[in-house]
């Protein structure tokens, strides 16, 4: 039997104890595993899981992604039971809130708010025919047993846009007829459920941002008119105060407003600022 010599037993702890702290040598050097965590807004979770994690992990960069409600993640933040290295959210006003935790922060992209369904609703076929213009759209979120989903307004700015949206397009009380209470257990869900949701069909249809729409391959008609709240629901990224992996926070900023991250937002139907608000 082949005996190992003792400089390959070396050899072979060398390589075991570098597997171990996540450094190995690559072409002559030594190079240490990177990795950046990112709290954002649960309306990107397919892109930043799917396209900008793969487009990451080819550059090396490990991508530790949690989505939710911006308000809830601004808690997790404020209370210390989260430190990431950059903070996604939508409206600039939660970031803000944030104050001396952060770094620094831009304000780099807009959407609208409407109404999403797929193909396996039940009533696929009657909002199918609101987007050829057969249907009205408050016609259809009128009908018997739609089951509607949206998510928490105390948690998330969807939540907050869809009610304000719904009220510049129908009034309070035809926007009360549609959504009942403000806090309607029946239509509520997590944000970063939501999707899911709609794709299974336990829920017939959804108060989504476009972009995740678009990047779900849903079918999507935005609120008419100023009701779509377009001017108003933007995305703001932050780098955090004390990141943890600093360097990779600033790398991924620039991925994300300036680089292939931006290409991925843009194709998910996300629409950068033509001026970027950074402070």
């Amino acid at each position: 039997m082949h005996q190992l010599t003792f400089a390959r037993v070396q050899a072979l702890a060398g390589i075991a104890a570098a597997l171990c702290v996540g450094i190995l040598p690559v072409n002559g050097r030594t190079q240490a595993a990177q990795a950046v965590s990112v709290l954002y807004a649960g309306s990107l979770v397919t892109p930043m899981e799917g396209p900008i994690k793969a487009a990451l992990a080819r550059d090396g960069i490990e991508f530790e992604g949690e989505p939710g409600g911006s308000k809830k993640l601004a808690n997790f933040i404020s209370a210390g039971v989260r430190a990431p290295d950059v903070f996604i959210a939508v409206d600039p006003s939660i970031i803000a809130g944030l104050g001396n935790r952060v770094a620094s922060s831009t304000t780099f992209a807009q959407t609208a708010i409407g109404v999403a369904w797929s193909d396996r609703s039940a009533h696929a076929e009657l909002f199918d025919r609101v987007a050829s213009g057969v249907e009205t759209l408050a016609h259809a979120l009128q009908a018997p047993r739609l089951r509607i989903g949206r998510t928490d307004p105390k948690l998330d700015p969807k939540g907050v846009y869809t009610i304000e949206g719904m009220r510049v397009w129908l009034g309070d009380a035809g926007a009360r007829e549609i959504l009942g209470d403000d806090e309607n257990a029946a239509q509520i869900f997590p944000e970063e459920e939501l999707l899911a949701r709609v794709e299974t069909g336990e829920a017939d249809v959804g108060f989504f941002y476009k972009t995740e729409a678009v990047a779900r391959g849903y079918h999507f008609i935005p609120l008419p008119g100023k009701a779509a709240m377009a001017e108003k629901i933007t995305y703001a990224l932050a780098v955090m105060r004390d990141a943890p992996h600093p360097e990779a926070a600033r790398n991924f900023a620039r991925f994300m407003l300036y680089g292939q991250g931006r290409e991925v937002l843009e194709r998910a139907g996300l629409t950068y600022l033509t001026r970027a608000d950074s402070r």
